[in-house]
């Protein structure tokens, strides 16, 4: 069959929905989207604009496939255990629809890189599992002047909201948390758990937020947030008022947020290959006993450093004695709950948070980086 006629004929069946016909099509195929996390929120949403013709589309994520994922990501298989996840997640995406553009990209999303992938595309799509990259985007993309979709998970409940920083009018994420709340304030899936299913549901309506947004038949919900709880399936729709006093009513084009927040992240924070030996004498590990392997301990002993645990869970109750002649190395699984813990230091102690966590450092003492 002539490639022209199967593309067509690919289509046809969302060609004939009122409100996208042809000229929707061509402007899905002009377009970029930038999703962030190819996890249970990022499969669907991938899956769904893969297969909707958006015709360029970014997507990054540090992490490997574990088999803990695979209930929910649904892009994977057992025999993609342990390979990168935007690398696996390409190839079964190109095999879907060959007439688009992928770009993975295997980073963390940070202060240093997200002007750069922001600006790149025409909306942005978060499918994270922590509040700081959740902010980092929200704000990158108000500052960008660029439309932006996002959701959360927790066990049986999911939430969406939207934000369409094209238009002047105030509303905004900060205009409700004016301070992002700390990472680990709220277990992640790893911890407390999450329905597969539900991720599915919510990654597929980021989708058709994101779809409509791009096809201009929607107006961003704004100061409101889409939640389903899928004990009770009727959805609900939670509102708030825009803080005149917020950020958003200045409009876009304000970077100076992240020139500070660049120079405060370098402060905190450092991949392995960047803490120098004598920053990592003394690791404090943060994760809960059952996520430490046995032995895992073992390969910083063997460079020279002394572990002391001191689980998440407690770190605000008891704290270890702290030594002011010490740097410390704190890590956890991803380098989230470390950076967290780093910042509620007494003035007096300097600790670094391990970049990417155990997880990173994993992958490149066996080479995958």
């Amino acid at each position: 069959m002539e490639e022209r006629t199967l593309q067509r004929l690919y289509y046809d069946r969302q060609l004939r929905v009122p409100g996208w016909g042809p000229h929707g099509q061509e402007i899905l195929a002009h377009s970029t989207v930038l999703v962030v996390g190819v996890g249970g929120l990022g499969c669907p949403v991938l899956a769904a604009l893969v297969r909707s013709g958006v015709g360029r589309l970014i997507f990054c994520d540090p992490d490997t496939v574990e088999a803990s994922n695979l209930p929910r990501q649904s892009l994977f298989s057992v025999a993609d255990v342990g390979l990168s996840k935007v690398q696996a997640a390409a190839l079964v995406l190109a095999g879907s629809n060959p007439w688009i553009d992928l770009e993975p990209v295997a980073e963390r999303v940070t202060a240093a890189n997200v002007r750069a992938l922001v600006e790149q595309a025409d909306l942005v799509v978060d499918g994270s599992d922590n509040f700081s990259t959740k902010f980092l985007l929200h704000d990158a993309c108000r500052s960008a002047g660029k439309p932006f979709v996002m959701a959360s998970l927790y066990q049986w409940e999911a939430q969406v909201n939207s934000f369409d920083f094209r238009r002047s009018e105030p509303g905004c994420w900060r205009c409700l948390y004016q301070v992002a709340p700390e990472d680990g304030c709220v277990g992640v899936c790893a911890q407390v758990g999450v329905v597969g299913a539900l991720a599915g549901l919510a990654g597929n309506f980021q989708a058709l937020t994101a779809l409509r947004l791009l096809l201009g038949l929607e107006t961003a919900t704004g100061c409101s947030t889409w939640v389903v709880n899928a004990l009770d399936p009727s959805p609900r729709r939670l509102k708030w008022k825009p803080d005149p006093a917020c950020a958003c009513a200045r409009g876009k084009g304000d970077w100076r947020w992240l020139e500070a927040l660049t120079a405060t992240s370098l402060r905190e924070q450092a991949p392995w290959n960047l803490v120098a030996p004598v920053d990592r004498q003394v690791v404090i590990d943060l994760r809960e006993p059952q996520e430490i392997l046995p032995h895992e301990w073992a390969w910083f002993e063997a460079i020279g450093s002394r572990v002391i645990h001191a689980r998440w869970s407690q770190w605000h109750a008891s704290q270890p004695n702290w030594d002011p002649s010490t740097t410390y190395l704190l890590v956890c699984a991803h380098g989230l709950r470390s950076l967290a813990a780093v910042r509620t230091l007494p003035p007096s102690i300097r600790g670094l948070s391990l970049t990417g966590g155990i997880a990173e450092l994993k992958d490149m003492i066996e080479g995958r980086t």
